[in-house]
């Protein structure tokens, strides 16, 4: 009987001990071949495709992931997470404080783990014959400026995508200027094709990323809001769904150390990093830079490229791009428009901090 007692409560310690092992093989990042799925919402520019020189060269395989691409558009990228589209995406925090309410309210909770860097190419640009605020400034003085930008809008539409960190930037500025942001007439515009706005003479400025500020100088357009004037600290980073991160983190870790590597490693090595680049956003049918665009695309971003530069620069309270200034300039901003009730109470949403150790400890830095 004693024996009987022995042999089971050992099978029972078996199954318990192998359950375990399972479990961890599941949610620990390994480097002895076994390999966890990773979809990633990519999108096509020329920051946001810096990881595909990481799949090419398997730095991600390194930490135990196989990160699969899946296309999508900047606009998109939150809800294709929450919706189980995809595991990983990029988005700014503005544009998580502004919808993790929600997202919660019908339990698709998406989590910030991380800023990857700050984004200094936010734009707002014009045709030929709109006067920019620098035209105004250097006419009329800083004072008069900004009102008698906002007099050249009354009449004309502003094409900007919905919701996002340009349409929170634009209506802090209308604000700021003695304007209502509501007695304006916004357009949702993808950020992909907002430009082209302009051929509508009843648009007055649209909003434009790094590639489109390229396009637009083509096309003879001005730049009528540079990210100075605008006034806003915008830190892209990703995103992944809360139950991702909380069931495990680990892997999280190891997508950002294989992320770190990547961008290392593609940034002195950018003849390949275009070849990689290239062929991805050919395959897609979008707008493919040229060698010198691409280049000079990237100086418009501070990107951090170890776990101890982003901690400096996003963790650090000291910092001027410390996360929670522009974490807590997004809710007042939600607040200041009338949207109090969609800003969230807490910044649990963020959890950067938290994963940080962790990181450093599976990647150094």
């Amino acid at each position: 009987m004693t024996r009987k007692i022995w042999v089971v409560g050992l099978a029972v310690v078996v199954v318990v001990l192998a359950a375990w092992l399972i479990l961890k093989t599941l949610e620990t990042p390994k480097q002895d071949g076994s390999l966890k799925t990773v979809r990633i919402a990519v999108t096509p520019y020329q920051d946001t495709t810096l990881m595909l020189y990481g799949i090419k060269n398997g730095f991600f395989r390194d930490y135990g992931i196989d990160l699969q691409v899946r296309d999508s558009t900047w606009n998109e990228q939150i809800e294709f997470v929450a919706g189980g589209g995809c595991d990983i995406a990029m988005a700014t925090i503005d544009e998580v404080v502004a919808k993790s309410k929600n997202l919660r309210k019908v339990n698709r909770r998406v989590v910030y783990f991380m800023p990857a860097w700050i984004f200094e190419g936010m734009i707002f640009v014009c045709r030929g014959g709109f006067q920019t605020l620098d035209e105004l400034r250097e006419k009329y003085g800083a004072a008069k400026a900004s009102k008698m930008f906002l007099e050249q809008l009354k009449d004309k539409k502003i094409a900007v995508p919905e919701g996002g960190v340009y349409e929170q930037a634009l209506r802090k500025f209308i604000r700021t200027a003695g304007g209502d942001p509501d007695s304006f007439t916004f357009i949702n515009s993808k950020l992909e094709v907002g430009i082209n706005g302009l051929e509508d003479p009843n648009v007055g400025i649209a909003a434009a990323g790094i590639v489109q500020r390229l396009e637009a100088g083509r096309r003879g357009y001005k730049i009528a809001l540079k990210t100075e004037d605008l006034g806003v600290l915008v830190l892209t980073g990703f995103v992944c769904r809360a139950e991702l991160y909380d069931r495990n983190p680990e892997l999280v870790a190891g997508y950002l150390c294989g992320w770190y590597k990547s961008v290392r490693v593609a940034l002195d090595n950018m003849d390949e990093n275009y070849r990689i680049v290239r062929e991805y956003l050919d395959g897609r049918g979008a707008t493919v830079p040229s060698p010198e665009d691409l280049k000079a695309a990237l100086t418009f971003q501070r990107i951090a490229t170890t776990p101890g530069q982003a901690k400096a620069m996003f963790l650090d309270p000291n910092s001027p791009a410390y996360w929670k200034i522009s974490w807590e300039a997004a809710v007042q901003n939600l607040k200041d428009t009338g949207k109090a009730s969609e800003a969230p109470e807490t910044s649990e949403d963020f959890v950067g901090e938290q994963l940080c150790p962790l990181v450093q400890r599976i990647c150094g830095g």
